[in-house]
């Protein structure tokens, strides 16, 4: 398989390349005790991608070189053997997966071009999510997710493992939310950290309150449920004809909602012991019904919330305090109103979507850090028939927001914010798909996120980045085959 350095994804900052190539014994190792555990990653990747054994040696090596900056990486092919520096595990395994768009197999010998790289993200927020809850993905699909993450340079992968129609972990304070055949075991997960760890992708799990949570009034009525005085307030129409319905999310003023939800979080930082982050969900919450909750009432009259939309905003922030009391940073995505901003701590990271519920611009004013998944071009829905493509992305930025839906002011006037640290990078978000119907357009569409996060400054034309995410498509889906 021939290899083009022009073809290597995300574009290295610093490249020089030397006449020649070398080839070295098709053997790995950690040349300092650091990395060992990535060596081994880089061996099994090879073996994915070539079905044959790698044997430990030192043809390629993995050298720690505390000169380098954090997340940054280095490889020099011109010596003897092919050598892949960084200071900590993240710039080694961005390294690593430079490594494999590299190397070419010849019998027994490793063959690469002869380069001297220098490279590092401009932005640190690169990401996938991937909804688990409305269609169930295999266990097995989700360490293909991981690959495609570590492939891709992509840093975070956002599980969405909760919604209305499932609970997909495992629990013990709480089991009945475990659908048989459709949530995954505590020795699926231990897999997912296990794995991506070795890959330097970091999981970020999502637990969807207040909204997006119907499966936990289904099972636990008397815990989640709104309390409604009289039956007739049960369901109630708007004068749009909208249909509410007191148990169309959790109740927000009940202490027993409030300290299950502390519980099933405690349940998921012990689970994903290694993600810094959680995601409390906090979207789309049709919080009228709480007008009629007899717990939500007098909750609202003790703390002095003048109506449900400030409450939305004080529940989202109640929550997100919880996470920082067991020790992790909440995500939550814009969906919580204006009013009421203040209850939610100002660490609290926002996801920029919708460009509806609260606008960029508007978050940053309030002094949250956000992260772009605009709709357009950064969503992925299969069942609609409105797609985004590479070619989207690739004439997208990280400071941009658009839409399509006729409610969103991005759809006319695209939104824009100037150029901050503060936006801290984007998500493709794959939503309401099967494995099979969403992971090719996935690879795509992230290798153009990551071509356009790792470098904010285009590198090449339209047709140059193709050949690119073309390349580095292919010897992906050669990781990820199910052999």
């Amino acid at each position: 398989m021939a290899f083009n350095p022009a073809r290597l994804l995300p574009t290295p900052k610093r490249m020089e390349v030397v006449e020649g190539v070398l080839r070295v014994p098709a053997s790995a190792s950690a040349l300092h005790a650091p990395f060992e555990e990535f060596s081994n990653t880089l061996r099994v990747s090879l073996n994915k991608i070539f079905c044959t054994e790698i044997a430990e040696g030192e043809g390629v090596v993995l050298k720690h070189d505390a000169s380098i900056k954090p997340g940054a990486y280095a490889i020099d092919t011109t010596g003897e053997q092919m050598v892949l520096s960084a200071a900590d595990d993240e710039g080694i395994v961005y390294a690593i997966a430079t490594a494999l768009q590299m190397i070419s197999l010849s019998g027994e010998e490793i063959v690469v071009p002869m380069v001297r790289i220098e490279d590092a993200p401009d932005k640190s927020y690169r990401g996938l999510m991937v909804d688990l809850a409305r269609k169930w993905h295999p266990a097995s699909k989700v360490l293909h997710y991981i690959d495609i993450c570590f492939m891709l340079k992509l840093r975070y992968l956002h599980l969405h493992f909760m919604d209305t129609q499932s609970y997909t972990l495992p629990s013990r304070a709480f089991p009945k939310l475990c659908e048989p055949y459709r949530h995954y075991s505590y020795e699926d997960i231990a897999e997912f950290c296990a794995y991506a760890k070795a890959r330097g992708v970091i999981l970020i799990p999502e637990f969807e309150v207040p909204g997006h949570a119907s499966v936990l009034v289904r099972q636990y009525p008397e815990i989640f449920s709104n309390v409604v005085d009289d039956e007739e307030c049960a369901t109630l129409v708007t004068e749009g004809g909208e249909i509410i319905t007191s148990n169309a999310l959790i109740c927000a003023g009940n202490p027993k909602t409030s300290d299950a939800v502390r519980t099933l979080l405690r349940e998921l930082c012990e689970i994903f012991p290694d993600s810094p982050y959680i995601h409390i969900g906090g979207d789309e919450a049709n919080v009228k019904a709480w007008n009629f909750c007899t717990h939500c009432r007098a909750y609202m009259k003790e703390h002095g919330i003048k109506d449900e939309r400030e409450l939305y905003s004080e529940f989202t922030g109640r929550v997100a305090q919880m996470v920082f009391d067991l020790g992790r940073t909440p995500i939550v995505w814009e969906g919580f109103p204006k009013e009421g901003v203040h209850y939610i701590p100002k660490d609290t990271i926002v996801i920029a979507w919708e460009s509806h519920y609260h606008l960029a611009p508007d978050l940053l004013d309030a002094g949250f850090q956000i992260i772009n998944a605009s709709w357009q071009p950064l969503y992925i829905v299969p069942k609609m028939h409105l797609r985004w493509y590479a070619k989207d992305i690739l004439n997208w930025n990280v400071y941009n927001w658009q839409h399509w839906w006729k409610n969103s002011p991005a759809r006319l006037n695209p939104i824009h914010v100037p150029p901050t640290d503060r936006v801290l990078g984007a998500q493709i978000c794959a939503w309401e798909g099967i494995y099979e119907q969403e992971v090719g357009l996935v690879m795509e569409n992230c290798a153009a996120l990551s071509e356009r996060l790792w470098n904010l400054e285009r590198c090449d034309d339209d047709d140059a980045c193709y050949r690119r995410i073309s390349a580095i498509v292919t010897r992906t889906t050669l990781l990820i085959q199910d052999v």
